[in-house]
């Protein structure tokens, strides 16, 4: 056998009932060492029973397993060999643990092993060490929490230096917290050479996480490849009741728009993605076609998407309206709103006519301007800052020049600027309270920043902040099931918007039934809305400003 190959099962047949019904039914896989393999499939495939085989409780009825070259003999001998080389971390881990204290646990196993108490206390201490349980060492492991079980369950098997890990749903029932102090704990085994094998659902993270991945279906391996091989086959995906990763289909879909080249190496996570969509080159500067004079005049043009609330159209859009002109005092500063009826509503309402981009620039035609620079306070590069750069450009021959800022979130800084802004705006908030941002969301293909920023944000320490969508993904329902296993105190609710209009004051904190207020109250959590626009905040406005800067540099 190559020596390669750690683990081999041959036609492996295993049934609980004895009867026609097999949760292992032939089947055959061989594993190499040091390689992390995500184990995947619809419930019932045989996942755990083979893990089961795999450490002694059960024997096959038929086939054979070998370890390390050797076919695995079921005797005493053979499975005292087989569990001192291949540990396992149950699902629930209070099926694991039975010792009265945490340091108890931990020594049982290697004691068995016949190993002196001496070199046993050593071992213990270094596991102990290395996984960061010196804090609840002595206490009884029945008043752990479920994370420090968790990590108790893998200092049991660690401790003995096998040659694998096996782990069942390790991050079942864990807060986000929990399951990323899990995962940097597997990430430490696999670098120090432990083969490591993991039954999840968990799309996503197996796609970043595995070399290979065991498609089980039906008792057998239905696929096995690289996560780009198998997460890239849809009716094995369809076959075993699992999705494509959402890094995988975002990254499909803006190579079918044209917007990435299909050439590009595969994400393996949304921050990979979000860097291939911040280095798409967008010019901003676009030469005009008339000639240029000795009279140069030039201007800003504010681009909003517009707000019937004058109340937080005043603290918003008017006050970075402001900023920019502090900026540059010596050029004019023309409004346009994009939303035409917004302007329609106003008009009718205040008597107050606000221009549209077409008749801003129509104005600042007849202004005599030269150089038009236009600074969007859009919050995404989607479909109205598209239909506002076309209908600019519809005056190309009248200008010298058209240049254009770029909108809030645009570049990889501008995430960690916007983060930096929020975690400010938000400083008062303990870790046992949730803040869920309302963005708006949209069918545009730059949605996808909405997902990355939202995974930045858990990337950065900021694990309890949430963003989510009205009208596309993150969606109020995947929000929903994520706060549920983060269990917080209190919901904080607050819009990702640069006003707060109809969207944060009904959608988000209204009280119809199907607001994300009423929907989190109805789930039982304390719920705060925060009617408060991102053009409130200091650290937004002065962001928008510096792209604006950024035109004349």
């Amino acid at each position: 056998m190559n020596s390669d190959i750690i683990l081999k099962a041959e036609d492996l047949h295993f049934s609980y009932d004895d009867d026609h019904s097999h949760s292992l039914n032939g089947l055959s896989l061989e594993i190499r060492r040091g390689q992390k393999v995500a184990f995947m499939g619809a419930n019932g495939s045989g996942k755990s029973t083979f893990f089961l085989c795999c450490t002694g409780i059960h024997r096959p009825q038929s086939g054979k397993l070998y370890f390390n070259g050797e076919e695995v003999q079921y005797n005493r001998k053979g499975l005292l060999n087989l569990r001192s080389k291949v540990g396992i971390v149950f699902q629930d881990p209070d099926n694991q643990l039975f010792s009265a204290s945490v340091y108890q646990e931990i020594s049982f196993g290697i004691l068995n092993l016949g190993v002196s108490e001496e070199q046993a206390k050593k071992k213990v201490e270094e596991v102990i060490d290395y996984l960061e349980i010196t804090p609840f060492r002595h206490k009884p492991t029945h008043a752990l929490s479920g994370g420090q079980k968790k990590q108790v369950s893998i200092a049991d098997i660690l401790v003995m230096h096998p040659d694998i890990i096996i782990l069942d749903e390790p991050a079942a029932a864990l807060d986000p917290k929990h399951t990323a102090m899990v995962n940097h704990i597997v990430d430490r085994m696999t670098e120090n050479g432990i083969t490591v094998l993991m039954a999840t659902h968990d799309v996503n993270y197996a796609y970043e996480w595995a070399d290979e991945i065991m498609l089980f279906h039906e008792g057998k391996v239905l696929m096995h490849g690289s996560p780009a091989e198998v997460f890239g086959n849809r009716a094995a995906l369809r076959r075993t009741n699992l999705e494509p990763p959402a890094v995988l289909e975002l990254f499909e879909s803006l190579c079918k728009k044209g917007i990435l080249k299909a050439s590009l190496p595969l994400p393996k996570n949304l921050k990979t993605l979000e860097k291939y969509i911040a280095e798409i080159n967008l010019n901003p500067h676009y030469g005009g076609t008339k000639i240029m004079s000795e009279n140069t005049k030039k201007a800003i043009l504010a681009v909003s998407f517009g707000t019937s609330h004058n109340d937080t159209r005043a603290v918003t859009i008017d006050a970075i309206e402001q900023d920019m002109q502090n900026a540059f005092p010596d050029y004019p500063l023309y409004r346009a709103w994009t939303s035409k009826m917004i302007i329609k509503k106003v008009n009718k309402r205040d008597n107050v006519h606000i221009h549209t981009v077409k008749e801003a620039m129509e104005q600042m035609r007849a202004d005599g301007i030269t150089d038009v620079l236009v600074q969007p306070t859009h919050v995404i590069n989607g479909i109205e800052n598209d239909l506002m750069k076309e209908d600019a450009l519809s005056y190309r021959e009248y200008f010298h020049s058209i240049s254009f800022g770029d909108p809030l979130l645009t570049n990889e800084q501008d995430n960690l600027e916007v983060i930096q802004a929020v975690a400010e705006e938000f400083s008062h908030l303990t870790r046992d309270e949730v803040l869920v941002l309302m963005g708006h969301g949209t069918t545009h293909y730059a949605n996808s920043i909405y997902a990355a920023l939202d995974y930045t944000f858990k990337d950065k320490g900021y694990e309890n902040i949430f963003l989510g969508t009205v009208e596309a993904y993150p969606t109020m329902e995947s929000l929903l099931k994520m706060i549920k296993n983060y269990k917080p105190s209190k919901v904080v609710l607050a819009p990702f918007m640069i006003v707060a209009g109809d969207h944060a004051k009904n959608d988000m904190a209204g009280d119809d039934p199907d607001s994300w207020y009423s929907q989190f109250k109805a789930a039982g959590y304390e719920v705060e809305p925060v009617v408060k626009g991102l053009g409130e905040y200091p650290g937004i406005r002065k962001l928008l400003v510096e792209h604006l800067q950024a035109l004349e540099k």
